[in-house]
């Protein structure tokens, strides 16, 4: 039984499930609307894939370098509270790895890359007998089996099929920039809450020796304006203070808007959502791309189950597999990361004080850090 796929978005996460896809020799086809050149700033920006996600990465052919990380610190700047994780606690190669966004999107088009076409666009869909039939913005239309959005935050398809049961505008900006820090360990990430802003560093290999650091630094939206090339140094003293070091800043800054989401509903007879289309995540526990990675992970293994089981791929009652084995687990993440994002914005004495214990206290159980780490990397879920 033949059947196909058409993928809309040739993003990390749609090319990701094409290559899901290829690896189980099912027919697909990805239609991308922008172009794949790389801006000058593109090198700055980094993603970090849990353990299960780089690993299955490696499973997939694709090899490129990447910075382990073995060891995580997160530091209450506002307190002495403090929380450190080592994959050895778990008995795990390595907590995460961190890819240059670039790299990692190159690598994955290049195993795809005779299966997508560029310079268009998917803008209406309709069921027909024989599955989906997709409208592009040239006016030609293209039949399928299953159509998957994954266009990102802000589709219009998505929206077509779901809306959302969760939705919230932090007020903040991300800042992505790279660093310079010899004194810091090269396979340890920071993360450290400081009143309203939260300063996460990650190793990031670069093409040089020094140890260089990815940046993703959120602020209150009145403090991102302010931020300058010619003033960032001295925002960041207070977090120098706390690591004890010196942070020389080596590129650009960029900006991003930070926000969140979640679709009551993932897919419709012959369609389905995945990733950042279906729901976004605020940086803070960097899971955002490995939420969608998982996502596309799930839904080959359905579609697969399907075929080999004679079914149709575009059966509302297939699809709702997979959205039953990822919605739970995508909205506790969602709803987890808000709930500490909220947690570290009080003002209150007394709350921040027992934080700082909280802290503390975490840090001496073992069990619980295990347990921890294990869901973090993908290995075990909650």
């Amino acid at each position: 039984m033949s059947q196909s796929v058409l993928i809309s978005g040739g993003g990390i996460a749609g090319s990701f499930l094409g290559l899901e896809l290829a690896a189980r020799e099912i027919p697909f086809k990805i239609i991308e609307k922008k172009s794949f050149t790389s801006s000058r700033d593109d090198h700055i920006r980094s993603l970090t894939l849990n353990l299960s996600a780089s690993e299955r990465l490696e499973q997939l052919g694709v090899a490129i370098q990447s910075s382990l990380i073995q060891r995580m610190k997160i530091f209450d700047g506002s307190g002495s509270g403090r929380l450190s994780f080592n994959c050895d606690e778990a008995n795990i190669d390595y907590l995460a790895k961190v890819f240059s966004f670039n790299d990692l999107r190159e690598a994955l088009i290049e195993k795809v890359e005779s299966s997508i076409s560029v310079g268009d666009e998917i803008i209406s869909f309709k069921t027909m007998e024989s599955g989906i039939q997709a409208t592009l913005t040239n006016g030609s239309t293209l039949e399928s089996d299953l159509l998957v959005i994954a266009e990102g935050r802000n589709s219009t398809l998505a929206k077509s099929i779901a809306s959302e049961n969760f939705s919230k505008d932090y007020e903040q900006v991300a800042k992505t920039f790279l660093v310079e820090i010899p004194a810091l360990d090269s396979e340890e990430a920071i993360q450290v809450f400081h009143e309203k802003e939260i300063f996460a560093l990650m190793p990031y290999k670069n093409g040089t020796e020094i140890n260089q650091f990815s940046v993703v630094w959120s602020m209150p939206k009145e403090l991102a304006i302010n931020l300058t090339p010619d003033n960032i140094s001295t925002h960041l003293q207070k977090f120098e203070k706390k690591l004890s070091c010196r942070i020389k800043v080596v590129s650009e800054l960029l900006s991003f808007p930070l926000s969140a989401h979640h679709l009551d509903d993932y897919c419709d007879s012959g369609v389905c959502i995945i990733a950042d289309a279906a729901h976004s995540i605020h940086p803070l526990a960097g899971q955002g791309i490995n939420l969608g990675i998982s996502d596309a992970v799930i839904l080959a293994e359905e579609i697969e189950r399907a075929i080999n089981s004679d079914k149709d791929i575009g059966q509302l009652a297939f699809l709702k597999k997979y959205e039953l084995r990822r919605k739970t687990l995508n909205a506790s993440m969602i709803r987890g990361v808000d709930f500490l994002f909220n947690l570290f914005q009080q003002d209150n004495p007394y709350l921040r004080l027992s934080r700082n214990s909280g802290l503390k206290a975490v840090d001496k159980l073992s069990f619980l850090k295990k347990n921890f780490i294990l869901h973090a990397s993908g290995i075990q879920k909650i």
